[in-house]
């Protein structure tokens, strides 16, 4: 499983609790490649924890409740690594964007533009978020050298050239909407079935 690698590789970098793997590390170093929730981190830990790939210690807080701190262990590391070496054949997209185009036959063409224009203008705030930070400093949780570093920056390339591509997509499906698209077929129900 994908999360639990990533928390393992985070952990791998410095000792982190789940609230700073899900700041730190989801939202904000790996958002481009990878999301999780609060709630998603937590349980990976527990799960983690269970199977002895990292550990934990309460770290006390002045007028707070204690901190969970996590650390990968030896067996956490192994895993790692064995996850890193395994080849992975590449998974199938679940995308909304192309689910609703690919189920909006009864829409007419001006709706189902509306519907692309808006999803090309959410993926160039994207496109320019990348870029911002492709040109900020690397995060801590993403790297803690040069290679990392770059290996970082290859990831951000990565959902750079892959939001271009869905933007060029969109651009050709309005092209072949402003040409017009053949009518819906009439409708057929599964009542009566």
């Amino acid at each position: 499983m994908t999360l639990e690698h990533a928390i393992l590789g985070f952990l791998e970098r410095e000792p982190m609790t789940g609230y700073d793997l899900k700041t730190r590390c989801f939202d904000g170093a790996a958002g481009h490649v990878w999301t999780a929730d609060q709630a998603q981190v937590y349980r990976t830990l527990e799960r983690l924890s269970e199977r002895g790939l990292v550990r934990s210690r309460a770290v006390p807080q002045r007028g707070k409740p204690d901190r969970r701190l996590y650390r990968i262990t030896t067996k956490g590391r192994e895993a790692l690594l064995a996850w890193l070496r395994r080849p992975e054949a590449p998974t199938a997209v679940r995308d909304p964007l192309l689910m609703r185009v690919f189920m909006a036959g009864d829409l007419p063409d001006t709706e189902i533009a509306g519907l692309l224009t808006q999803a090309r203008d959410d993926y160039q705030v994207r496109l320019e978020t990348l870029r911002a930070e492709a040109a900020a400093p690397v995060p801590s949780c993403a790297a803690t050298d040069a290679r990392g570093a770059e290996l970082y920056r290859m990831t951000l390339g990565a959902a750079m050239a892959g939001t271009r591509a869905v933007i060029d997509w969109i651009d050709d499906c309005m092209e072949r909407i402003s040409r017009g698209l053949p009518p819906a077929s009439p409708q057929v129900t599964g009542e009566g079935v």
